[in-house]
């Protein structure tokens, strides 16, 4: 009981304001409380009634708020038509009947005038439309106002079929709605089961005391009186504008032509007026509601407009609910994303001081960062000079035979294609280019082909061979289809007389920043030169250790060696480590990469005793492997060593660290293991060198392998001769690296060459191409070698036209090339490696 008369006094402050002159205050209290348990019982009826329609009424809902739309547009147009005269019909109290027709009844009614200025008739209107209101569903509160007032507006026009509102009509309606934003023309759902009986108004006055300081509003019944609809209709149209919150009120006021900006001023002024009369009238309005002699019985309602008249409550209230939490929605999502915003900002910065990395106690090693592939440069060593006489880093050269033959030999593998990449050979600052193979359009060069034009799949070769190229060449080899090609080159030389009568070959090798060599000797008769090359656009700063079979040697001169791009120097070691038979050396480089290599010669008196261009070893490890060791018979070393006691096959150790270094040897031949008998507890001082001969070997091919608990490099001193009268030759063959994938090597120019094949740890599978002079490729041989076994592999065998061979290995593999000359000449050149394009450039980590 106590909810029911809160909404019906809640009710009674939005009657009409504009009613008949104030009666005699009448009690209204006792007939309000006759008056409550019908108002109750009715509203509970309609609540349960209106949730089983619910679902049916949403349906048509729709369908007529697109109707109402449209005719909300229609009066919204008619309304600013009429705006320009509104305030003419503002000052006019009493207007004429041809100016107002009786329909402006309700739209004066919505004016606030005094009591006394409004006639009788238009007080029993008012007092009808204050019936009306007076029971109203739970659902709608003082707060949904505005909303009730847009939700009208929505469907007002549908009741008030009878006769519809003019322009004027609605300009009155809306002026009086702006000034006054509270809800309009309200159905009564009571009117929809009985007729307004004298209790229910009895229980409006009682209401309307209860709240005597709130705000009144016209409220008109289209059921009851066609011509109050109309203008109801038309005080709808213009409380669409009001409603932000109602899709259709929106639409309305977006669909208003604009305002004269005289008539704005105006109607400000008017608005002003008639909120301070509102004001002043609310009592007296509220007073003639509650006096009940005045008030005419209502009329029963159609059934259509009741039923239409109790969708719109329904619509109403939920309209109501949404217009009030709607803003505070609005509020509370706009606080919510802000505080999301703020705390997630908040743990970020947690996050990174919480659990920030901590700096790193050791340096992450450095990561090597692959360059798109570009020409393969390998640098081959000069021709043999004969030194003269001049010692230091400042050494000169003369021939040292005039029956000299010294040659470049190089290939060029194609693609699937059988495109043969550019190749050519220029010296170290790239000026006299010497053009090997055409060199192919970069753009074409650049494309991936697995096919020739004919769709024929196959690889094809080119074999070069320059004479008489002395100096330091840079053999450079074009990429195809953004790969590194498969090529390399290689220096042979041969000299029949003079004091570098011998036979010498070497490997191009690609540029380094590391180089270590072993066998070196300056004892007398002895020469060694250590040559460096920079062949990169970079200058490199470079250091030189030496390390003899007592330790380090004092090379602090040689610390600081600059060598700019395109520059060579020659280095005599005799000048720094004097009278040694076994020395090491190791080089490294810092900016630009270089090459290194050593020419060595020997004369026993006045005879030759050897010329060579010493290899370099692989990198320093507890494991070297020496492959293509040829040991000359036992006999022959025998006569040349009576008088000479160093010409005899010797094994080279040199240990690279401080703690020096216990290792064993083993030689491995064709029938796997060799027995020999060495000293079991071999040993190399720290820092220094130790030779061990090999001479208890019978002749042959071997490889020789040395393992060790410490780091080394290794080297093995080959000699062939058999008259100590006669000249004789030596070679150093030096420790290698595995080679991984496919690679091929020419073979030397002069003498005769063969491949020494070793599988130290595991089987290993190679497969031989041997290419002829035309470039044509033999079909490929599968050589199959078991762990601990060293084979010989001669491209004779296989074409007498052999220039070349493509190797491909399964990384288990040893390869070098074995020249043989005359009974007194023999050479050793090591397998290139495969090819690698650019290099890599190193990036640091961290740390």
């Amino acid at each position: 009981m106590s909810d029911e008369k809160n909404v019906d006094s809640a009710d009674s402050a939005d009657q009409p304001t504009a009613q008949t002159p104030a009666p005699k205050p009448v009690s209204a209290q006792p007939e309000a409380k006759d008056a409550t348990p019908v108002s109750a019982t009715l509203s509970r009826a309609e609540a349960k009634a209106a949730k089983a329609r619910a679902k049916v009424d949403a349906k048509l809902e729709k369908a007529r708020a697109k109707e109402a739309q449209t005719r909300a547009k229609t009066e919204a147009k008619e309304a600013a038509k009429a705006a320009k005269a509104e305030p003419k019909a503002a000052k006019q109290e009493d207007p004429k009947p041809e100016q107002l027709p009786e329909a402006d009844s309700g739209a004066k009614d919505s004016k606030v005038t005094s009591p006394a200025a409004v006639p009788a008739d238009e007080q029993a209107e008012g007092k009808r439309a204050a019936q009306e209101q007076a029971p109203k569903p739970d659902s709608v509160q003082d707060g949904s106002a505005k909303d009730d007032s847009a939700k009208t507006s929505t469907v007002a026009p549908e009741a008030a079929p009878a006769k519809p509102a003019t322009a004027g009509e609605s300009a009155a309606g809306k002026t009086d709605a702006a000034a006054n934003p509270g809800p309009v023309a309200k159905p009564d759902h009571v009117a929809e089961a009985e007729p307004a009986k004298e209790e229910s108004a009895t229980a409006v006055a009682g209401n309307a005391d209860s709240a005597p300081a709130r705000e009144a509003e016209p409220k008109t019944s289209s059921a009851q009186d066609p011509e109050a609809g109309a203008a109801a209709a038309a005080v709808a149209a213009a409380g669409k504008a009001k409603a932000g919150d109602s899709q259709s009120g929106e639409e309305a006021a977006t669909a208003q032509a604009p305002e004269d900006p005289k008539a704005a001023k105006r109607r400000q002024k008017l608005e002003k007026v008639r909120a301070r009369k509102a004001a002043k009238a609310a009592p007296a309005a509220a007073s003639t509601a509650a006096h009940p002699a005045a008030e005419p019985e209502a009329e029963p309602a159609d059934g259509k407009v009741a039923e239409r008249r109790h969708k719109l409550d329904k619509a109403r209230a939920a309209a109501s609910k949404d217009a009030v939490s709607a803003p505070v929605r609005k509020k509370t999502g706009a606080v919510l994303l802000s505080l999301a915003a703020v705390v997630a900002a908040g743990a970020v910065v947690g996050a990174g001081s919480i659990f920030a990395p901590a700096p790193a106690e050791k340096s992450l090693p450095a990561a090597v960062t692959n360059l798109p592939a570009g020409d393969s440069s390998s640098v081959c060593p000069g021709t043999p000079q004969l030194l003269k006489g001049v010692e230091g880093t400042d050494a000169q050269f003369a021939p040292g035979a005039k029956d000299v033959s010294s040659n470049l030999r190089s290939i060029a593998v194609s693609d699937l294609a059988k495109r043969i990449p550019g190749s050519s050979f220029t010296k170290l600052d790239g000026s006299d280019a010497r053009q090997l193979t055409e060199r192919i359009a970069e753009d074409e060069a650049a494309e991936a082909r697995g096919a020739d034009e004919e769709g024929l799949t196959g690889r094809a070769s080119k074999i070069s061979t320059a004479n008489d190229i002395d100096g330091t060449q840079v053999y450079t080899l074009q990429p195809l289809g953004q790969l590194a090609s498969k090529g390399s080159a290689l220096r042979s030389y041969q000299a029949k007389d003079g004091d570098l009568a011998g036979l010498a070959a070497a490997t191009c090798q690609a540029p380094a920043s590391n180089w270590r060599f072993t066998g070196l000797q300056t004892s007398t008769g002895s020469t060694s030169v250590m040559h460096l090359a920079n062949p990169t656009h970079t200058t490199a700063q470079v250091s030189l250790r030496l390390r003899g079979p007592d330790g380090l040697i004092d090379t602090s001169t040689l610390q600081n060696i600059v060598l700019a791009a395109g520059e060579s120097r020659a280095i005599v070691l005799g000048g720094y480590a004097q009278d040694l038979n076994s020395i090491s050396a190791e080089v490294t480089s810092l900016g630009g990469k270089i090459t290194a290599s050593v020419q060595q010669a020997a004369l026993r008196g006045l005879t030759p005793s050897g010329v060579e261009l010493v290899g370099a070893n692989a990198t320093a490890s507890n494991s070297q492997v020496i492959p293509g060791v040829w040991i000359e018979s036992k006999e022959n070393v025998s006569k040349l060593s009576k008088d000479d006691k160093s010409l005899v096959p010797q094994l080279h150790v040199s240990a690279t660290g401080s703690s020096g270094a216990g290792f064993k040897v083993k030689v491995l031949g064709a029938d796997g293991e060799v027995a020999a008998s060495f000293d079991e507890n071999l040993a190399v001082d720290s820092d220094a060198t130790k030779v061990v001969n090999l001479n208890q070997l019978a002749g042959g091919y071997y490889t020789v392998v040395v393992e060790s608990d410490a780091p080394v490099t290794a080297a093995v001193k080959m000699v062939r001769g058999a008259d100590p009268k006669d000249s004789s030759d030596t070679a150093w063959a030096a420790s290698s690296n595995v080679l991984a994938g496919t690679q091929a090597m020419p073979l030397s120019a002069n003498g005769t060459g063969k491949f020494a094949i070793a599988a130290v740890a595991a089987d290993s599978a190679v497969e031989a191409v041997v290419v002829n002079k035309d470039g044509k490729l033999e079909d490929p041989e599968k050589l199959q070698i078991k762990a601990g076994q060293s084979i010989v592999f001669d491209p004779k065998s296989v074409s007498d036209d052999a220039q070349a061979v493509i190797f491909s290995t399964d990384a288990n593999a040893y390869l070098a090339q074995l020249v043989l000359g005359s009974d007194r000449s023999i050479a050793w050149a090591a397998m290139p490696q495969a090819n690698a394009g650019r290099d890599g450039i190193v990036v640091n980590i961290g740390g």
